[in-house]
């Protein structure tokens, strides 16, 4: 075992010792190569009213959404964003993350939702959507309005969006109310990453 361990630095071989940080690698990895496919094909797409479906959660305010109607056609899968809407997720304030982003798989996973599009970016320099969503059947439901009002998420506050003021007064009410993660031991955590 000594051989090894001077063959690699004097580091002792340990392959399960920080799964987690393996594993987030691979993650951005992964979704840094799915969004430079997206970002050329975003291009190409019409930023109007229009029905699309949920065909994945990322995390708690990002999942993948395709625009076809053909079942298979997975050139018109993107990666969105809920636009005026931040929520725990990878690589930022992690906790609740894996709690709301099964709360986001529950209400979203494989609906198909009205998607509208704020008067200021459609997408993010990486090229993902920023979208508003409602439910094809009521689309008064605003869904990113849903998600603070809740508490799964709060208002980003260096990005502008349409209905920002509107999900402001829905964030400091959740907050008031202690819902969702403002009842946790993650609002220190919220707190001081949404104020950057």
């Amino acid at each position: 075992m000594e051989a090894i361990d001077v063959a690699i630095g004097a580091r002792p071989l340990m392959p399960f010792a920080k799964p987690r940080i393996l594993m987030n690698r691979f993650f951005y990895l992964g979704l840094l190569v799915s969004q430079l496919v997206i970002t050329s094909m975003a291009s190409a797409l019409e930023f109007k009213p229009q029905v699309a479906e949920i065909k994945g959660i990322i995390d708690g305010d990002t999942f993948r959404i395709r625009f076809s109607e053909k079942e298979n056609d997975s050139a018109q899968e993107y990666v969105a964003n809920l636009i005026g809407v931040d929520a725990p997720g990878f690589g930022e304030v992690e906790c609740e993350s894996q709690f709301v982003a099964s709360m986001a798989t529950q209400l979203l996973l494989g609906k198909r939702v009205w998607v509208e599009w704020d008067s200021g970016d459609k997408q993010t320099r990486n090229g993902r959507l920023l979208v508003y969503i409602s439910p094809v059947e009521d689309r008064g439901i605003d869904l990113n309005a849903h998600f603070i009002e809740s508490g799964w998420a709060w208002v980003p506050r260096k990005y502008r969006s349409d209905r920002k003021q509107k999900y402001l007064r829905l964030e400091q009410r959740a907050r008031a109310m202690k819902k969702g993660i403002w009842g946790s031991s993650c609002a220190p955590a919220v707190m001081d990453h949404k104020i950057r």
